[in-house]
C-alpha cells in the first residue's frame, strides 16, 4: 500500500505524538505502583511484609495482575525513573497498534469494506483520534501499564477469533485477566466462536489464567481476600448516580461487576453482537465503579472502535464520539459531581442499550469463521455453554482497586 493511501495512519501517528508531549510533563501519576510492585515480586521475598508470593495477601492496594509486573520488571532496567519513559513509549506505541489491529480485523472480517475505502479511512481517522486522546492519557498522564496490557491482550484475542485461532484467542483472554483482573468481563467471546472449536477458547483461556494466580494463592490463601481492598466512592461516580451512597467500594461490588459485564456479553452474542462485548465489559465496569478516573475510558473506546468496525453495517464512530464527549469532555466543562456522576451513568447506559437495542438491519452479518453453520441464536444454548466451560475460574484480584 502506498503512502498516498495510509497517509491517515501518519496523522494518526503524529496526533499521538502530539498528545504524547502535552502529557509527558508531570506524566507516570501511577507508576510507582508498577515498580514498587514488580520490585516487590522479583526481589522482595525478604521484605517486610515480605513480597515474592505473598505480594497481593500483603500489599493489597496494587491490583495489577502478574503480567503487568513482568513487563514493568523488564521496563524499569530501560532508561530514567524506574523505567517510567520506557514504558510511557512503549504504551504509546501499544496505542497504535490497537488501533492498527482493530482496522486489520475490520478489513479481515468484512472485505466489503475495501470497497468503501473512503468511509472506512474517515472512521478510523476520527474515532481513532478521539481513542488516541484518552488513550495518551492512560499511558502517559497515568502511566497504568496493567491497563493497557489488558486492552491489547483483548483486541489481540478478537484478532485470533476472526483469524479462526481458537488457542491464542484462549491464550490472549487469559493474558488479559493476568494484567488486570477486571478483563474476564471479556470472556464471553469464548461463546461467539462455532461450537467445535469454543472448547479450545475456554481450556486454554482457563489455563493461562490459573498458571499465573494459583501460585500466590497456594502460597499464601490470603491472596484470596485481596479482592475486597476498596477505594473511595468518589461523588461524581456512577455508582453514586445509582443511589450508592456508601463512602467506600460495597463489598459487594466487584462480583457484580463481573456478573453484568459477563451478562451483557453473553447477551450481545446471543442477539449476534459479539464486537460488542468488549464495549459492554467495560461499561459494567464504569457503571459500577466507584471511580471515575480518565483513563476508564481508553477501554470504552476500545470497545466502542471495535463495535464500530466489525459490527456496524456502516462504520461511523457514534459510539465513539458519545463515549468521549460524556466521560472525557465533560469533566473538564461542568463542575457540579452529581451532575457528571449522573451523566457518565446515562452515557454507559445509552452505550449499552444503543448496542443491545439497535435494529439488526444496521449490523454487520459477518460472523466469524465457521460460524455459518453454527450460529448462536438461542439463549437456551448458550447458557448450556456456559454451564460446560470449566466452573471455576481463580480469579485473584490483588491491589490497586481501580
Amino acid at each position: 500500500m502506498s503512502t498516498r493511501d495510509t497517509w491517515y495512519r501518519w496523522a494518526l501517528g503524529l496526533w499521538a505524538l502530539v498528545w504524547l508531549l502535552v502529557y509527558m510533563p508531570g506524566g507516570g501519576y501511577s507508576w510507582h505502583y508498577f515498580a514498587h510492585g514488580s520490585a516487590l515480586l522479583f526481589d522482595g521475598s525478604g521484605a517486610s511484609p515480605a513480597g515474592g508470593l505473598h505480594l497481593y495477601a500483603n500489599y493489597p492496594s496494587l491490583q495489577i495482575g502478574p503480567v503487568a509486573f513482568l513487563v514493568a520488571q523488564a521496563l524499569r532496567s530501560i532508561g530514567p525513573d524506574n523505567g517510567m519513559v520506557a514504558g510511557q513509549l512503549a504504551m504509546t506505541a501499544v496505542g497504535l497498534l490497537v488501533l492498527h489491529t482493530l482496522e486489520r480485523c475490520a478489513v479481515l472480517a468484512r472485505p466489503d469494506l475495501l470497497r468503501r475505502p473512503t468511509a472506512l479511512r474517515r472512521t478510523v481517522l476520527l474515532g481513532g483520534g478521539l481513542f488516541l486522546v484518552v488513550w495518551e492519557s492512560l499511558s502517559v498522564h497515568y502511566g497504568h501499564l496493567d491497563d493497557v496490557l489488558a486492552l491489547l491482550f483483548a483486541v489481540l484475542a478478537v484478532r485470533a477469533l476472526i483469524a479462526d485461532s481458537p488457542a491464542l484467542a484462549g491464550l490472549c483472554l487469559g493474558l488479559a485477566a493476568d494484567s488486570k483482573p477486571w478483563a474476564l468481563a471479556f470472556l464471553p467471546l469464548v461463546l461467539a466462536v462455532p461450537r467445535l472449536r469454543r472448547r479450545h477458547v475456554a481450556v486454554y483461556a482457563a489455563a493461562t489464567v490459573l498458571l499465573a494466580w494459583l501460585p500466590f494463592a497456594i502460597a499464601d490463601p490470603g491472596t484470596l481476600t485481596a479482592a475486597q481492598y476498596a477505594i473511595v466512592n468518589e461523588p461524581s461516580s456512577a455508582l453514586r448516580a445509582l443511589g450508592v451512597t456508601s463512602a467506600g467500594t460495597p463489598s459487594w461490588d466487584r462480583t457484580a461487576q463481573l456478573v453484568l459485564g459477563c451478562g451483557l456479553g453473553v447477551l450481545a452474542v446471543v442477539r449476534r453482537r459479539w464486537p460488542a462485548v468488549l464495549l459492554l465489559g467495560v461499561a459494567a465496569r464504569i457503571a459500577l465503579d466507584p471511580g471515575v478516573y480518565d483513563y476508564y475510558t481508553a477501554g470504552l473506546l476500545v470497545g466502542a472502535l471495535c463495535w464500530e468496525f466489525l459490527g456496524l453495517r456502516h462504520p461511523v464512530p457514534v459510539w465513539s464520539l458519545a463515549a468521549f464527549t460524556g466521560l472525557h469532555l465533560a469533566p473538564g466543562l461542568i463542575g457540579d459531581a452529581s451532575q457528571l456522576g449522573t451523566l457518565r451513568l446515562w452515557t454507559v447506559l445509552l452505550l449499552t442499550a444503543g448496542v443491545l437495542l439497535l435494529p439488526q438491519r444496521w449490523c454487520a452479518q459477518e460472523g466469524l469463521p465457521g460460524s455459518a453453520t453454527d450460529t448462536i441464536t438461542d439463549p437456551a444454548r448458550v447458557i448450556g455453554d456456559v454451564h460446560r466451560l470449566p466452573k471455576r475460574f481463580e480469579t485473584v484480584s490483588a491491589g490497586r482497586s481501580d
